[in-house]
């Protein structure tokens, strides 16, 4: 069975997907004129910069960043980056960087073009995504898409969120505190049917105040065992490089991985968690009120800088300086190791809460996609009642292996990937009529500047 699962995903995300994610990545930075490396400044004071300003960042966006951040500092930013370093060598993570740079145009575009394309519910509330700008696609061939998508992303929100993210939770509690895994699934699913059932607006109260400080956390307690090993730093980057462009050497969980496999891992576990081209988290940004294409466009940009090059770059460091890969295990359980060579027992108790946060975090935050696709799949009406599917699969994730719960995830992202790719290709004149309003912001910006100077 697993066998077989392998074999899938080593088909999907062999040299053909990974091409086509490659290509439709630089046509869009071409049709956005480099956005994301020209326009760096303007794309800072319009995200990061507003949130440590008071009164810059309006409730609504704030409730939406910290959904969306949920969603993607998750546990692919740990158990995912660990896996693909195992699996696809140090270097995966060269690919990873590459692919994330160039898909940063593609996360711009679905986001964008999901706020200009939403629709309105009956309860006054926004809703968008892929899905409902697929749809506008000419002829009945949008509307296939759109189904095939609806279907897919639905197939892709229950592999992560309840069966990824709660398999990663469940076995690093039973790592830590050896709790029956079957206890940890009962217990956060009727956890998860209190707090989700509250409505988006209590769920994002919540990841506002979890996510910051999870965050925080992880980084500055990685960024501590990374710099007690860091004269391992040096010959960790090389490796990365080196093995980037020739086979990884046959030592620990590195298992000789070819380039091929550093290129097709580096692409599945980056995608996986930034989520550039699946067009999930733009079903959150639709969500604001206010939202504007452009400006939503902007932080979906700063979203996939702030996962790949920050907290996936820090887990792939820290795994590399510490020297843990040589001892053969994967996942979460390889992080627990490296934290564990600075921080003993206590450093596995830390992580462990922190993976946890991450993991349920993610959960929570992806219901939104859930609806999403099921809302569109169903109606709205019937959703009441569908709802209650997304609970379920957490009993079973938590007793899967971790590698076949990892190749079903990056079957379920290509099967995702495909129908937003090609109608992003379609929709290129909106996205370059889009992007070019930046040059708009970066005017009134710099008139800002003058006035603030005299």
């Amino acid at each position: 069975m697993f066998e077989n699962i392998t074999k899938i995903t080593d088909f999907l995300w062999g040299t053909p997907l990974t091409l086509f994610v490659v290509t439709v990545g630089l046509y869009l930075t071409y049709c956005c004129n480099l956005i994301q490396l020209t326009k760096i400044k303007t794309i800072y004071r319009n995200t990061l910069k507003k949130i440590f300003k008071k009164n810059e960042i309006e409730e609504g966006e704030r409730k939406t960043i910290s959904t969306v951040l949920a969603g993607t500092i998750g546990t692919g930013n740990i158990a995912g980056i660990a896996s693909a370093i195992a699996v696809g060598g140090p270097g995966a993570i060269f690919w990873m960087w590459v692919i994330s740079f160039i898909s940063m145009a593609t996360k711009m575009s679905e986001v964008a073009l999901a706020v200009k394309y939403r629709e309105k519910n009956k309860d006054g509330s926004y809703i968008g995504g892929p899905m409902y700008y697929i749809k506008h696609i000419t002829g009945n061939f949008g509307k296939l898409l759109a189904l095939i998508y609806s279907i897919a992303l639905l197939i892709y929100v229950i592999t992560d969120s309840c069966f990824a993210q709660m398999n990663t939770l469940a076995t690093t509690i039973n790592e830590t505190f050896n709790i029956p895994l079957i206890i940890i699934g009962i217990v956060v699913m009727f956890i998860s049917i209190i707090i989700i059932n509250q409505g988006f607006d209590k769920t994002s109260n919540v990841l506002r105040k979890v996510v910051p400080t999870m965050t925080v956390i992880y980084l500055i307690s990685t960024i501590i065992v990374i710099a007690m090993h860091i004269n391992n730093i040096p010959n960790a980057i090389c490796l990365i490089i080196k093995c980037a462009f020739y086979p990884a050497p046959v030592m620990g969980g590195f298992a000789g991985a070819t380039i091929m496999m550093a290129i097709s891992k580096g692409a599945a576990r980056g995608i996986f968690a930034n989520e550039a081209g699946l067009g999930t988290s733009s079903t959150i940004y639709s969500k604001d009120p206010k939202a504007i294409p452009l400006k939503q466009g902007l932080w979906g940009i700063m979203e996939v800088a702030l996962v790949s090059f920050g907290t996936c770059t820090l887990t792939a460091l820290l795994i590399m300086s510490t020297g843990v890969i040589n001892t053969g295990n994967t996942g979460s359980i390889l992080v627990l190791n490296a934290f564990e060579t600075i921080y003993g027992k206590l450093g596995k108790i830390i992580l462990c809460v922190i993976i946890t946060l991450f993991a349920y975090s993610t959960y929570i935050g992806f219901f939104t996609e859930f609806k999403t696709s099921m809302t569109y799949l169903f109606g709205e009406e019937k959703f009441k009642y569908l709802k209650w599917i997304y609970y379920i699969p957490i009993i079973f994730a938590v007793l899967l292996p971790i590698d076949a719960i990892w190749a079903l995830a990056d079957i379920s992202v290509g099967f995702i990937i495909i129908p937003n790719l090609i109608s992003l290709i379609y929709f290129r004149k909106d996205i370059k009529e889009i992007s070019n309003g930046i040059n708009e912001i970066q005017n009134s910006e710099r008139q800002v500047d003058i006035r603030t100077r005299k």
